[in-house]
């Protein structure tokens, strides 16, 4: 896989200062030896370099990849398991969140800001899972461009292809993430096939409402609703409420 790209997205004339990465690399291995074996692993890139800094032993449970031979191949190893069919798209993501930082983001705004995005990556096993990444910046240069960033990648509770979203985020005044960006790569998003009804038991159903409190605030019929959730379920083809409860968190739907 080319990175050229990403190294145009990344470039500056910044030197990367690997000391900065000293305090953040030693606490993440503290804390590797006592974090629970979820579905996440993190890492912490160098983009002008297009190195890993840090990979924590869960990629290697996860992923199947020898971690350290990550280490040593850098990006050019872990972006050329994304999917064929992902990398347009991909690009396009990193590209765009580059370019709305870099024009709508106050500079002095840039460190409380989060990115998301996602693709799918083949394991060791040859199998595609889905994965969502949670980029926070850790060091900017004189541009206030991020070089240097801290990710949390989630590997999604289901297998089925996700829509590409990518999303940037700022902690405000109040605490609280507002999103500033968020834009949909896909062509469509599965609850684009359900009907005007069924999105509104969707878009409860992942506001925390009850089969009951649905009924209530539709003014339908218990039955009728649960009618429906069948229904949805069917066309999603999803086995639970939950999954479609992750479905709507993991693509930041309602």
């Amino acid at each position: 896989m080319d990175l050229e790209f990403y190294a145009n997205i990344f470039s500056t004339d910044h030197k990367v200062e690997k000391a900065v990465l000293k305090k953040h690399i030693e606490k993440l291995e503290e804390l590797d030896q006592y974090l629970p074996r979820l579905q996440s692993f993190i890492m912490v890139q160098d983009t002008v370099n297009q190195t890993f800094e840090y990979v924590c032993d869960n990629y290697e449970k996860l992923l199947g990849y020898n971690k350290q031979e990550v280490v040593e191949q850098g990006m050019a190893f872990h972006f050329t398991k994304i999917h064929p069919e992902d990398i347009p798209n991909w690009m396009k993501i990193l590209n765009d969140l580059m370019q709305y930082t870099m024009t709508h983001v106050n500079q002095d705004d840039r460190i409380n800001c989060v990115y998301y995005w996602n693709y799918r990556l083949k394991n060791a096993k040859s199998e595609y899972v889905n994965i969502q990444v949670h980029q926070t910046p850790l060091f900017f240069d004189e541009q206030g461009k991020p070089i240097l960033g801290y990710s949390q990648n989630t590997i999604l509770g289901n297998s089925k292809k996700q829509p590409m979203i990518g999303v940037c985020k700022k902690l405000n005044s109040n605490n609280e993430y507002e999103t500033l960006f968020y834009k949909n790569y896909s062509e469509a998003l599965l609850i684009d096939n359900l009907s005007n009804r069924e999105l509104d038991i969707v878009r409860l159903l992942a506001k925390g409402n009850t089969t009951k409190e649905i009924s209530t605030k539709l003014n339908i019929s218990i039955h009728t609703t649960a009618t429906h959730r069948k229904n949805i379920l069917s066309k999603l083809k999803f086995n639970s409420s939950s999954e479609i409860i992750n479905y709507c968190n993991e693509n930041h739907l309602f």
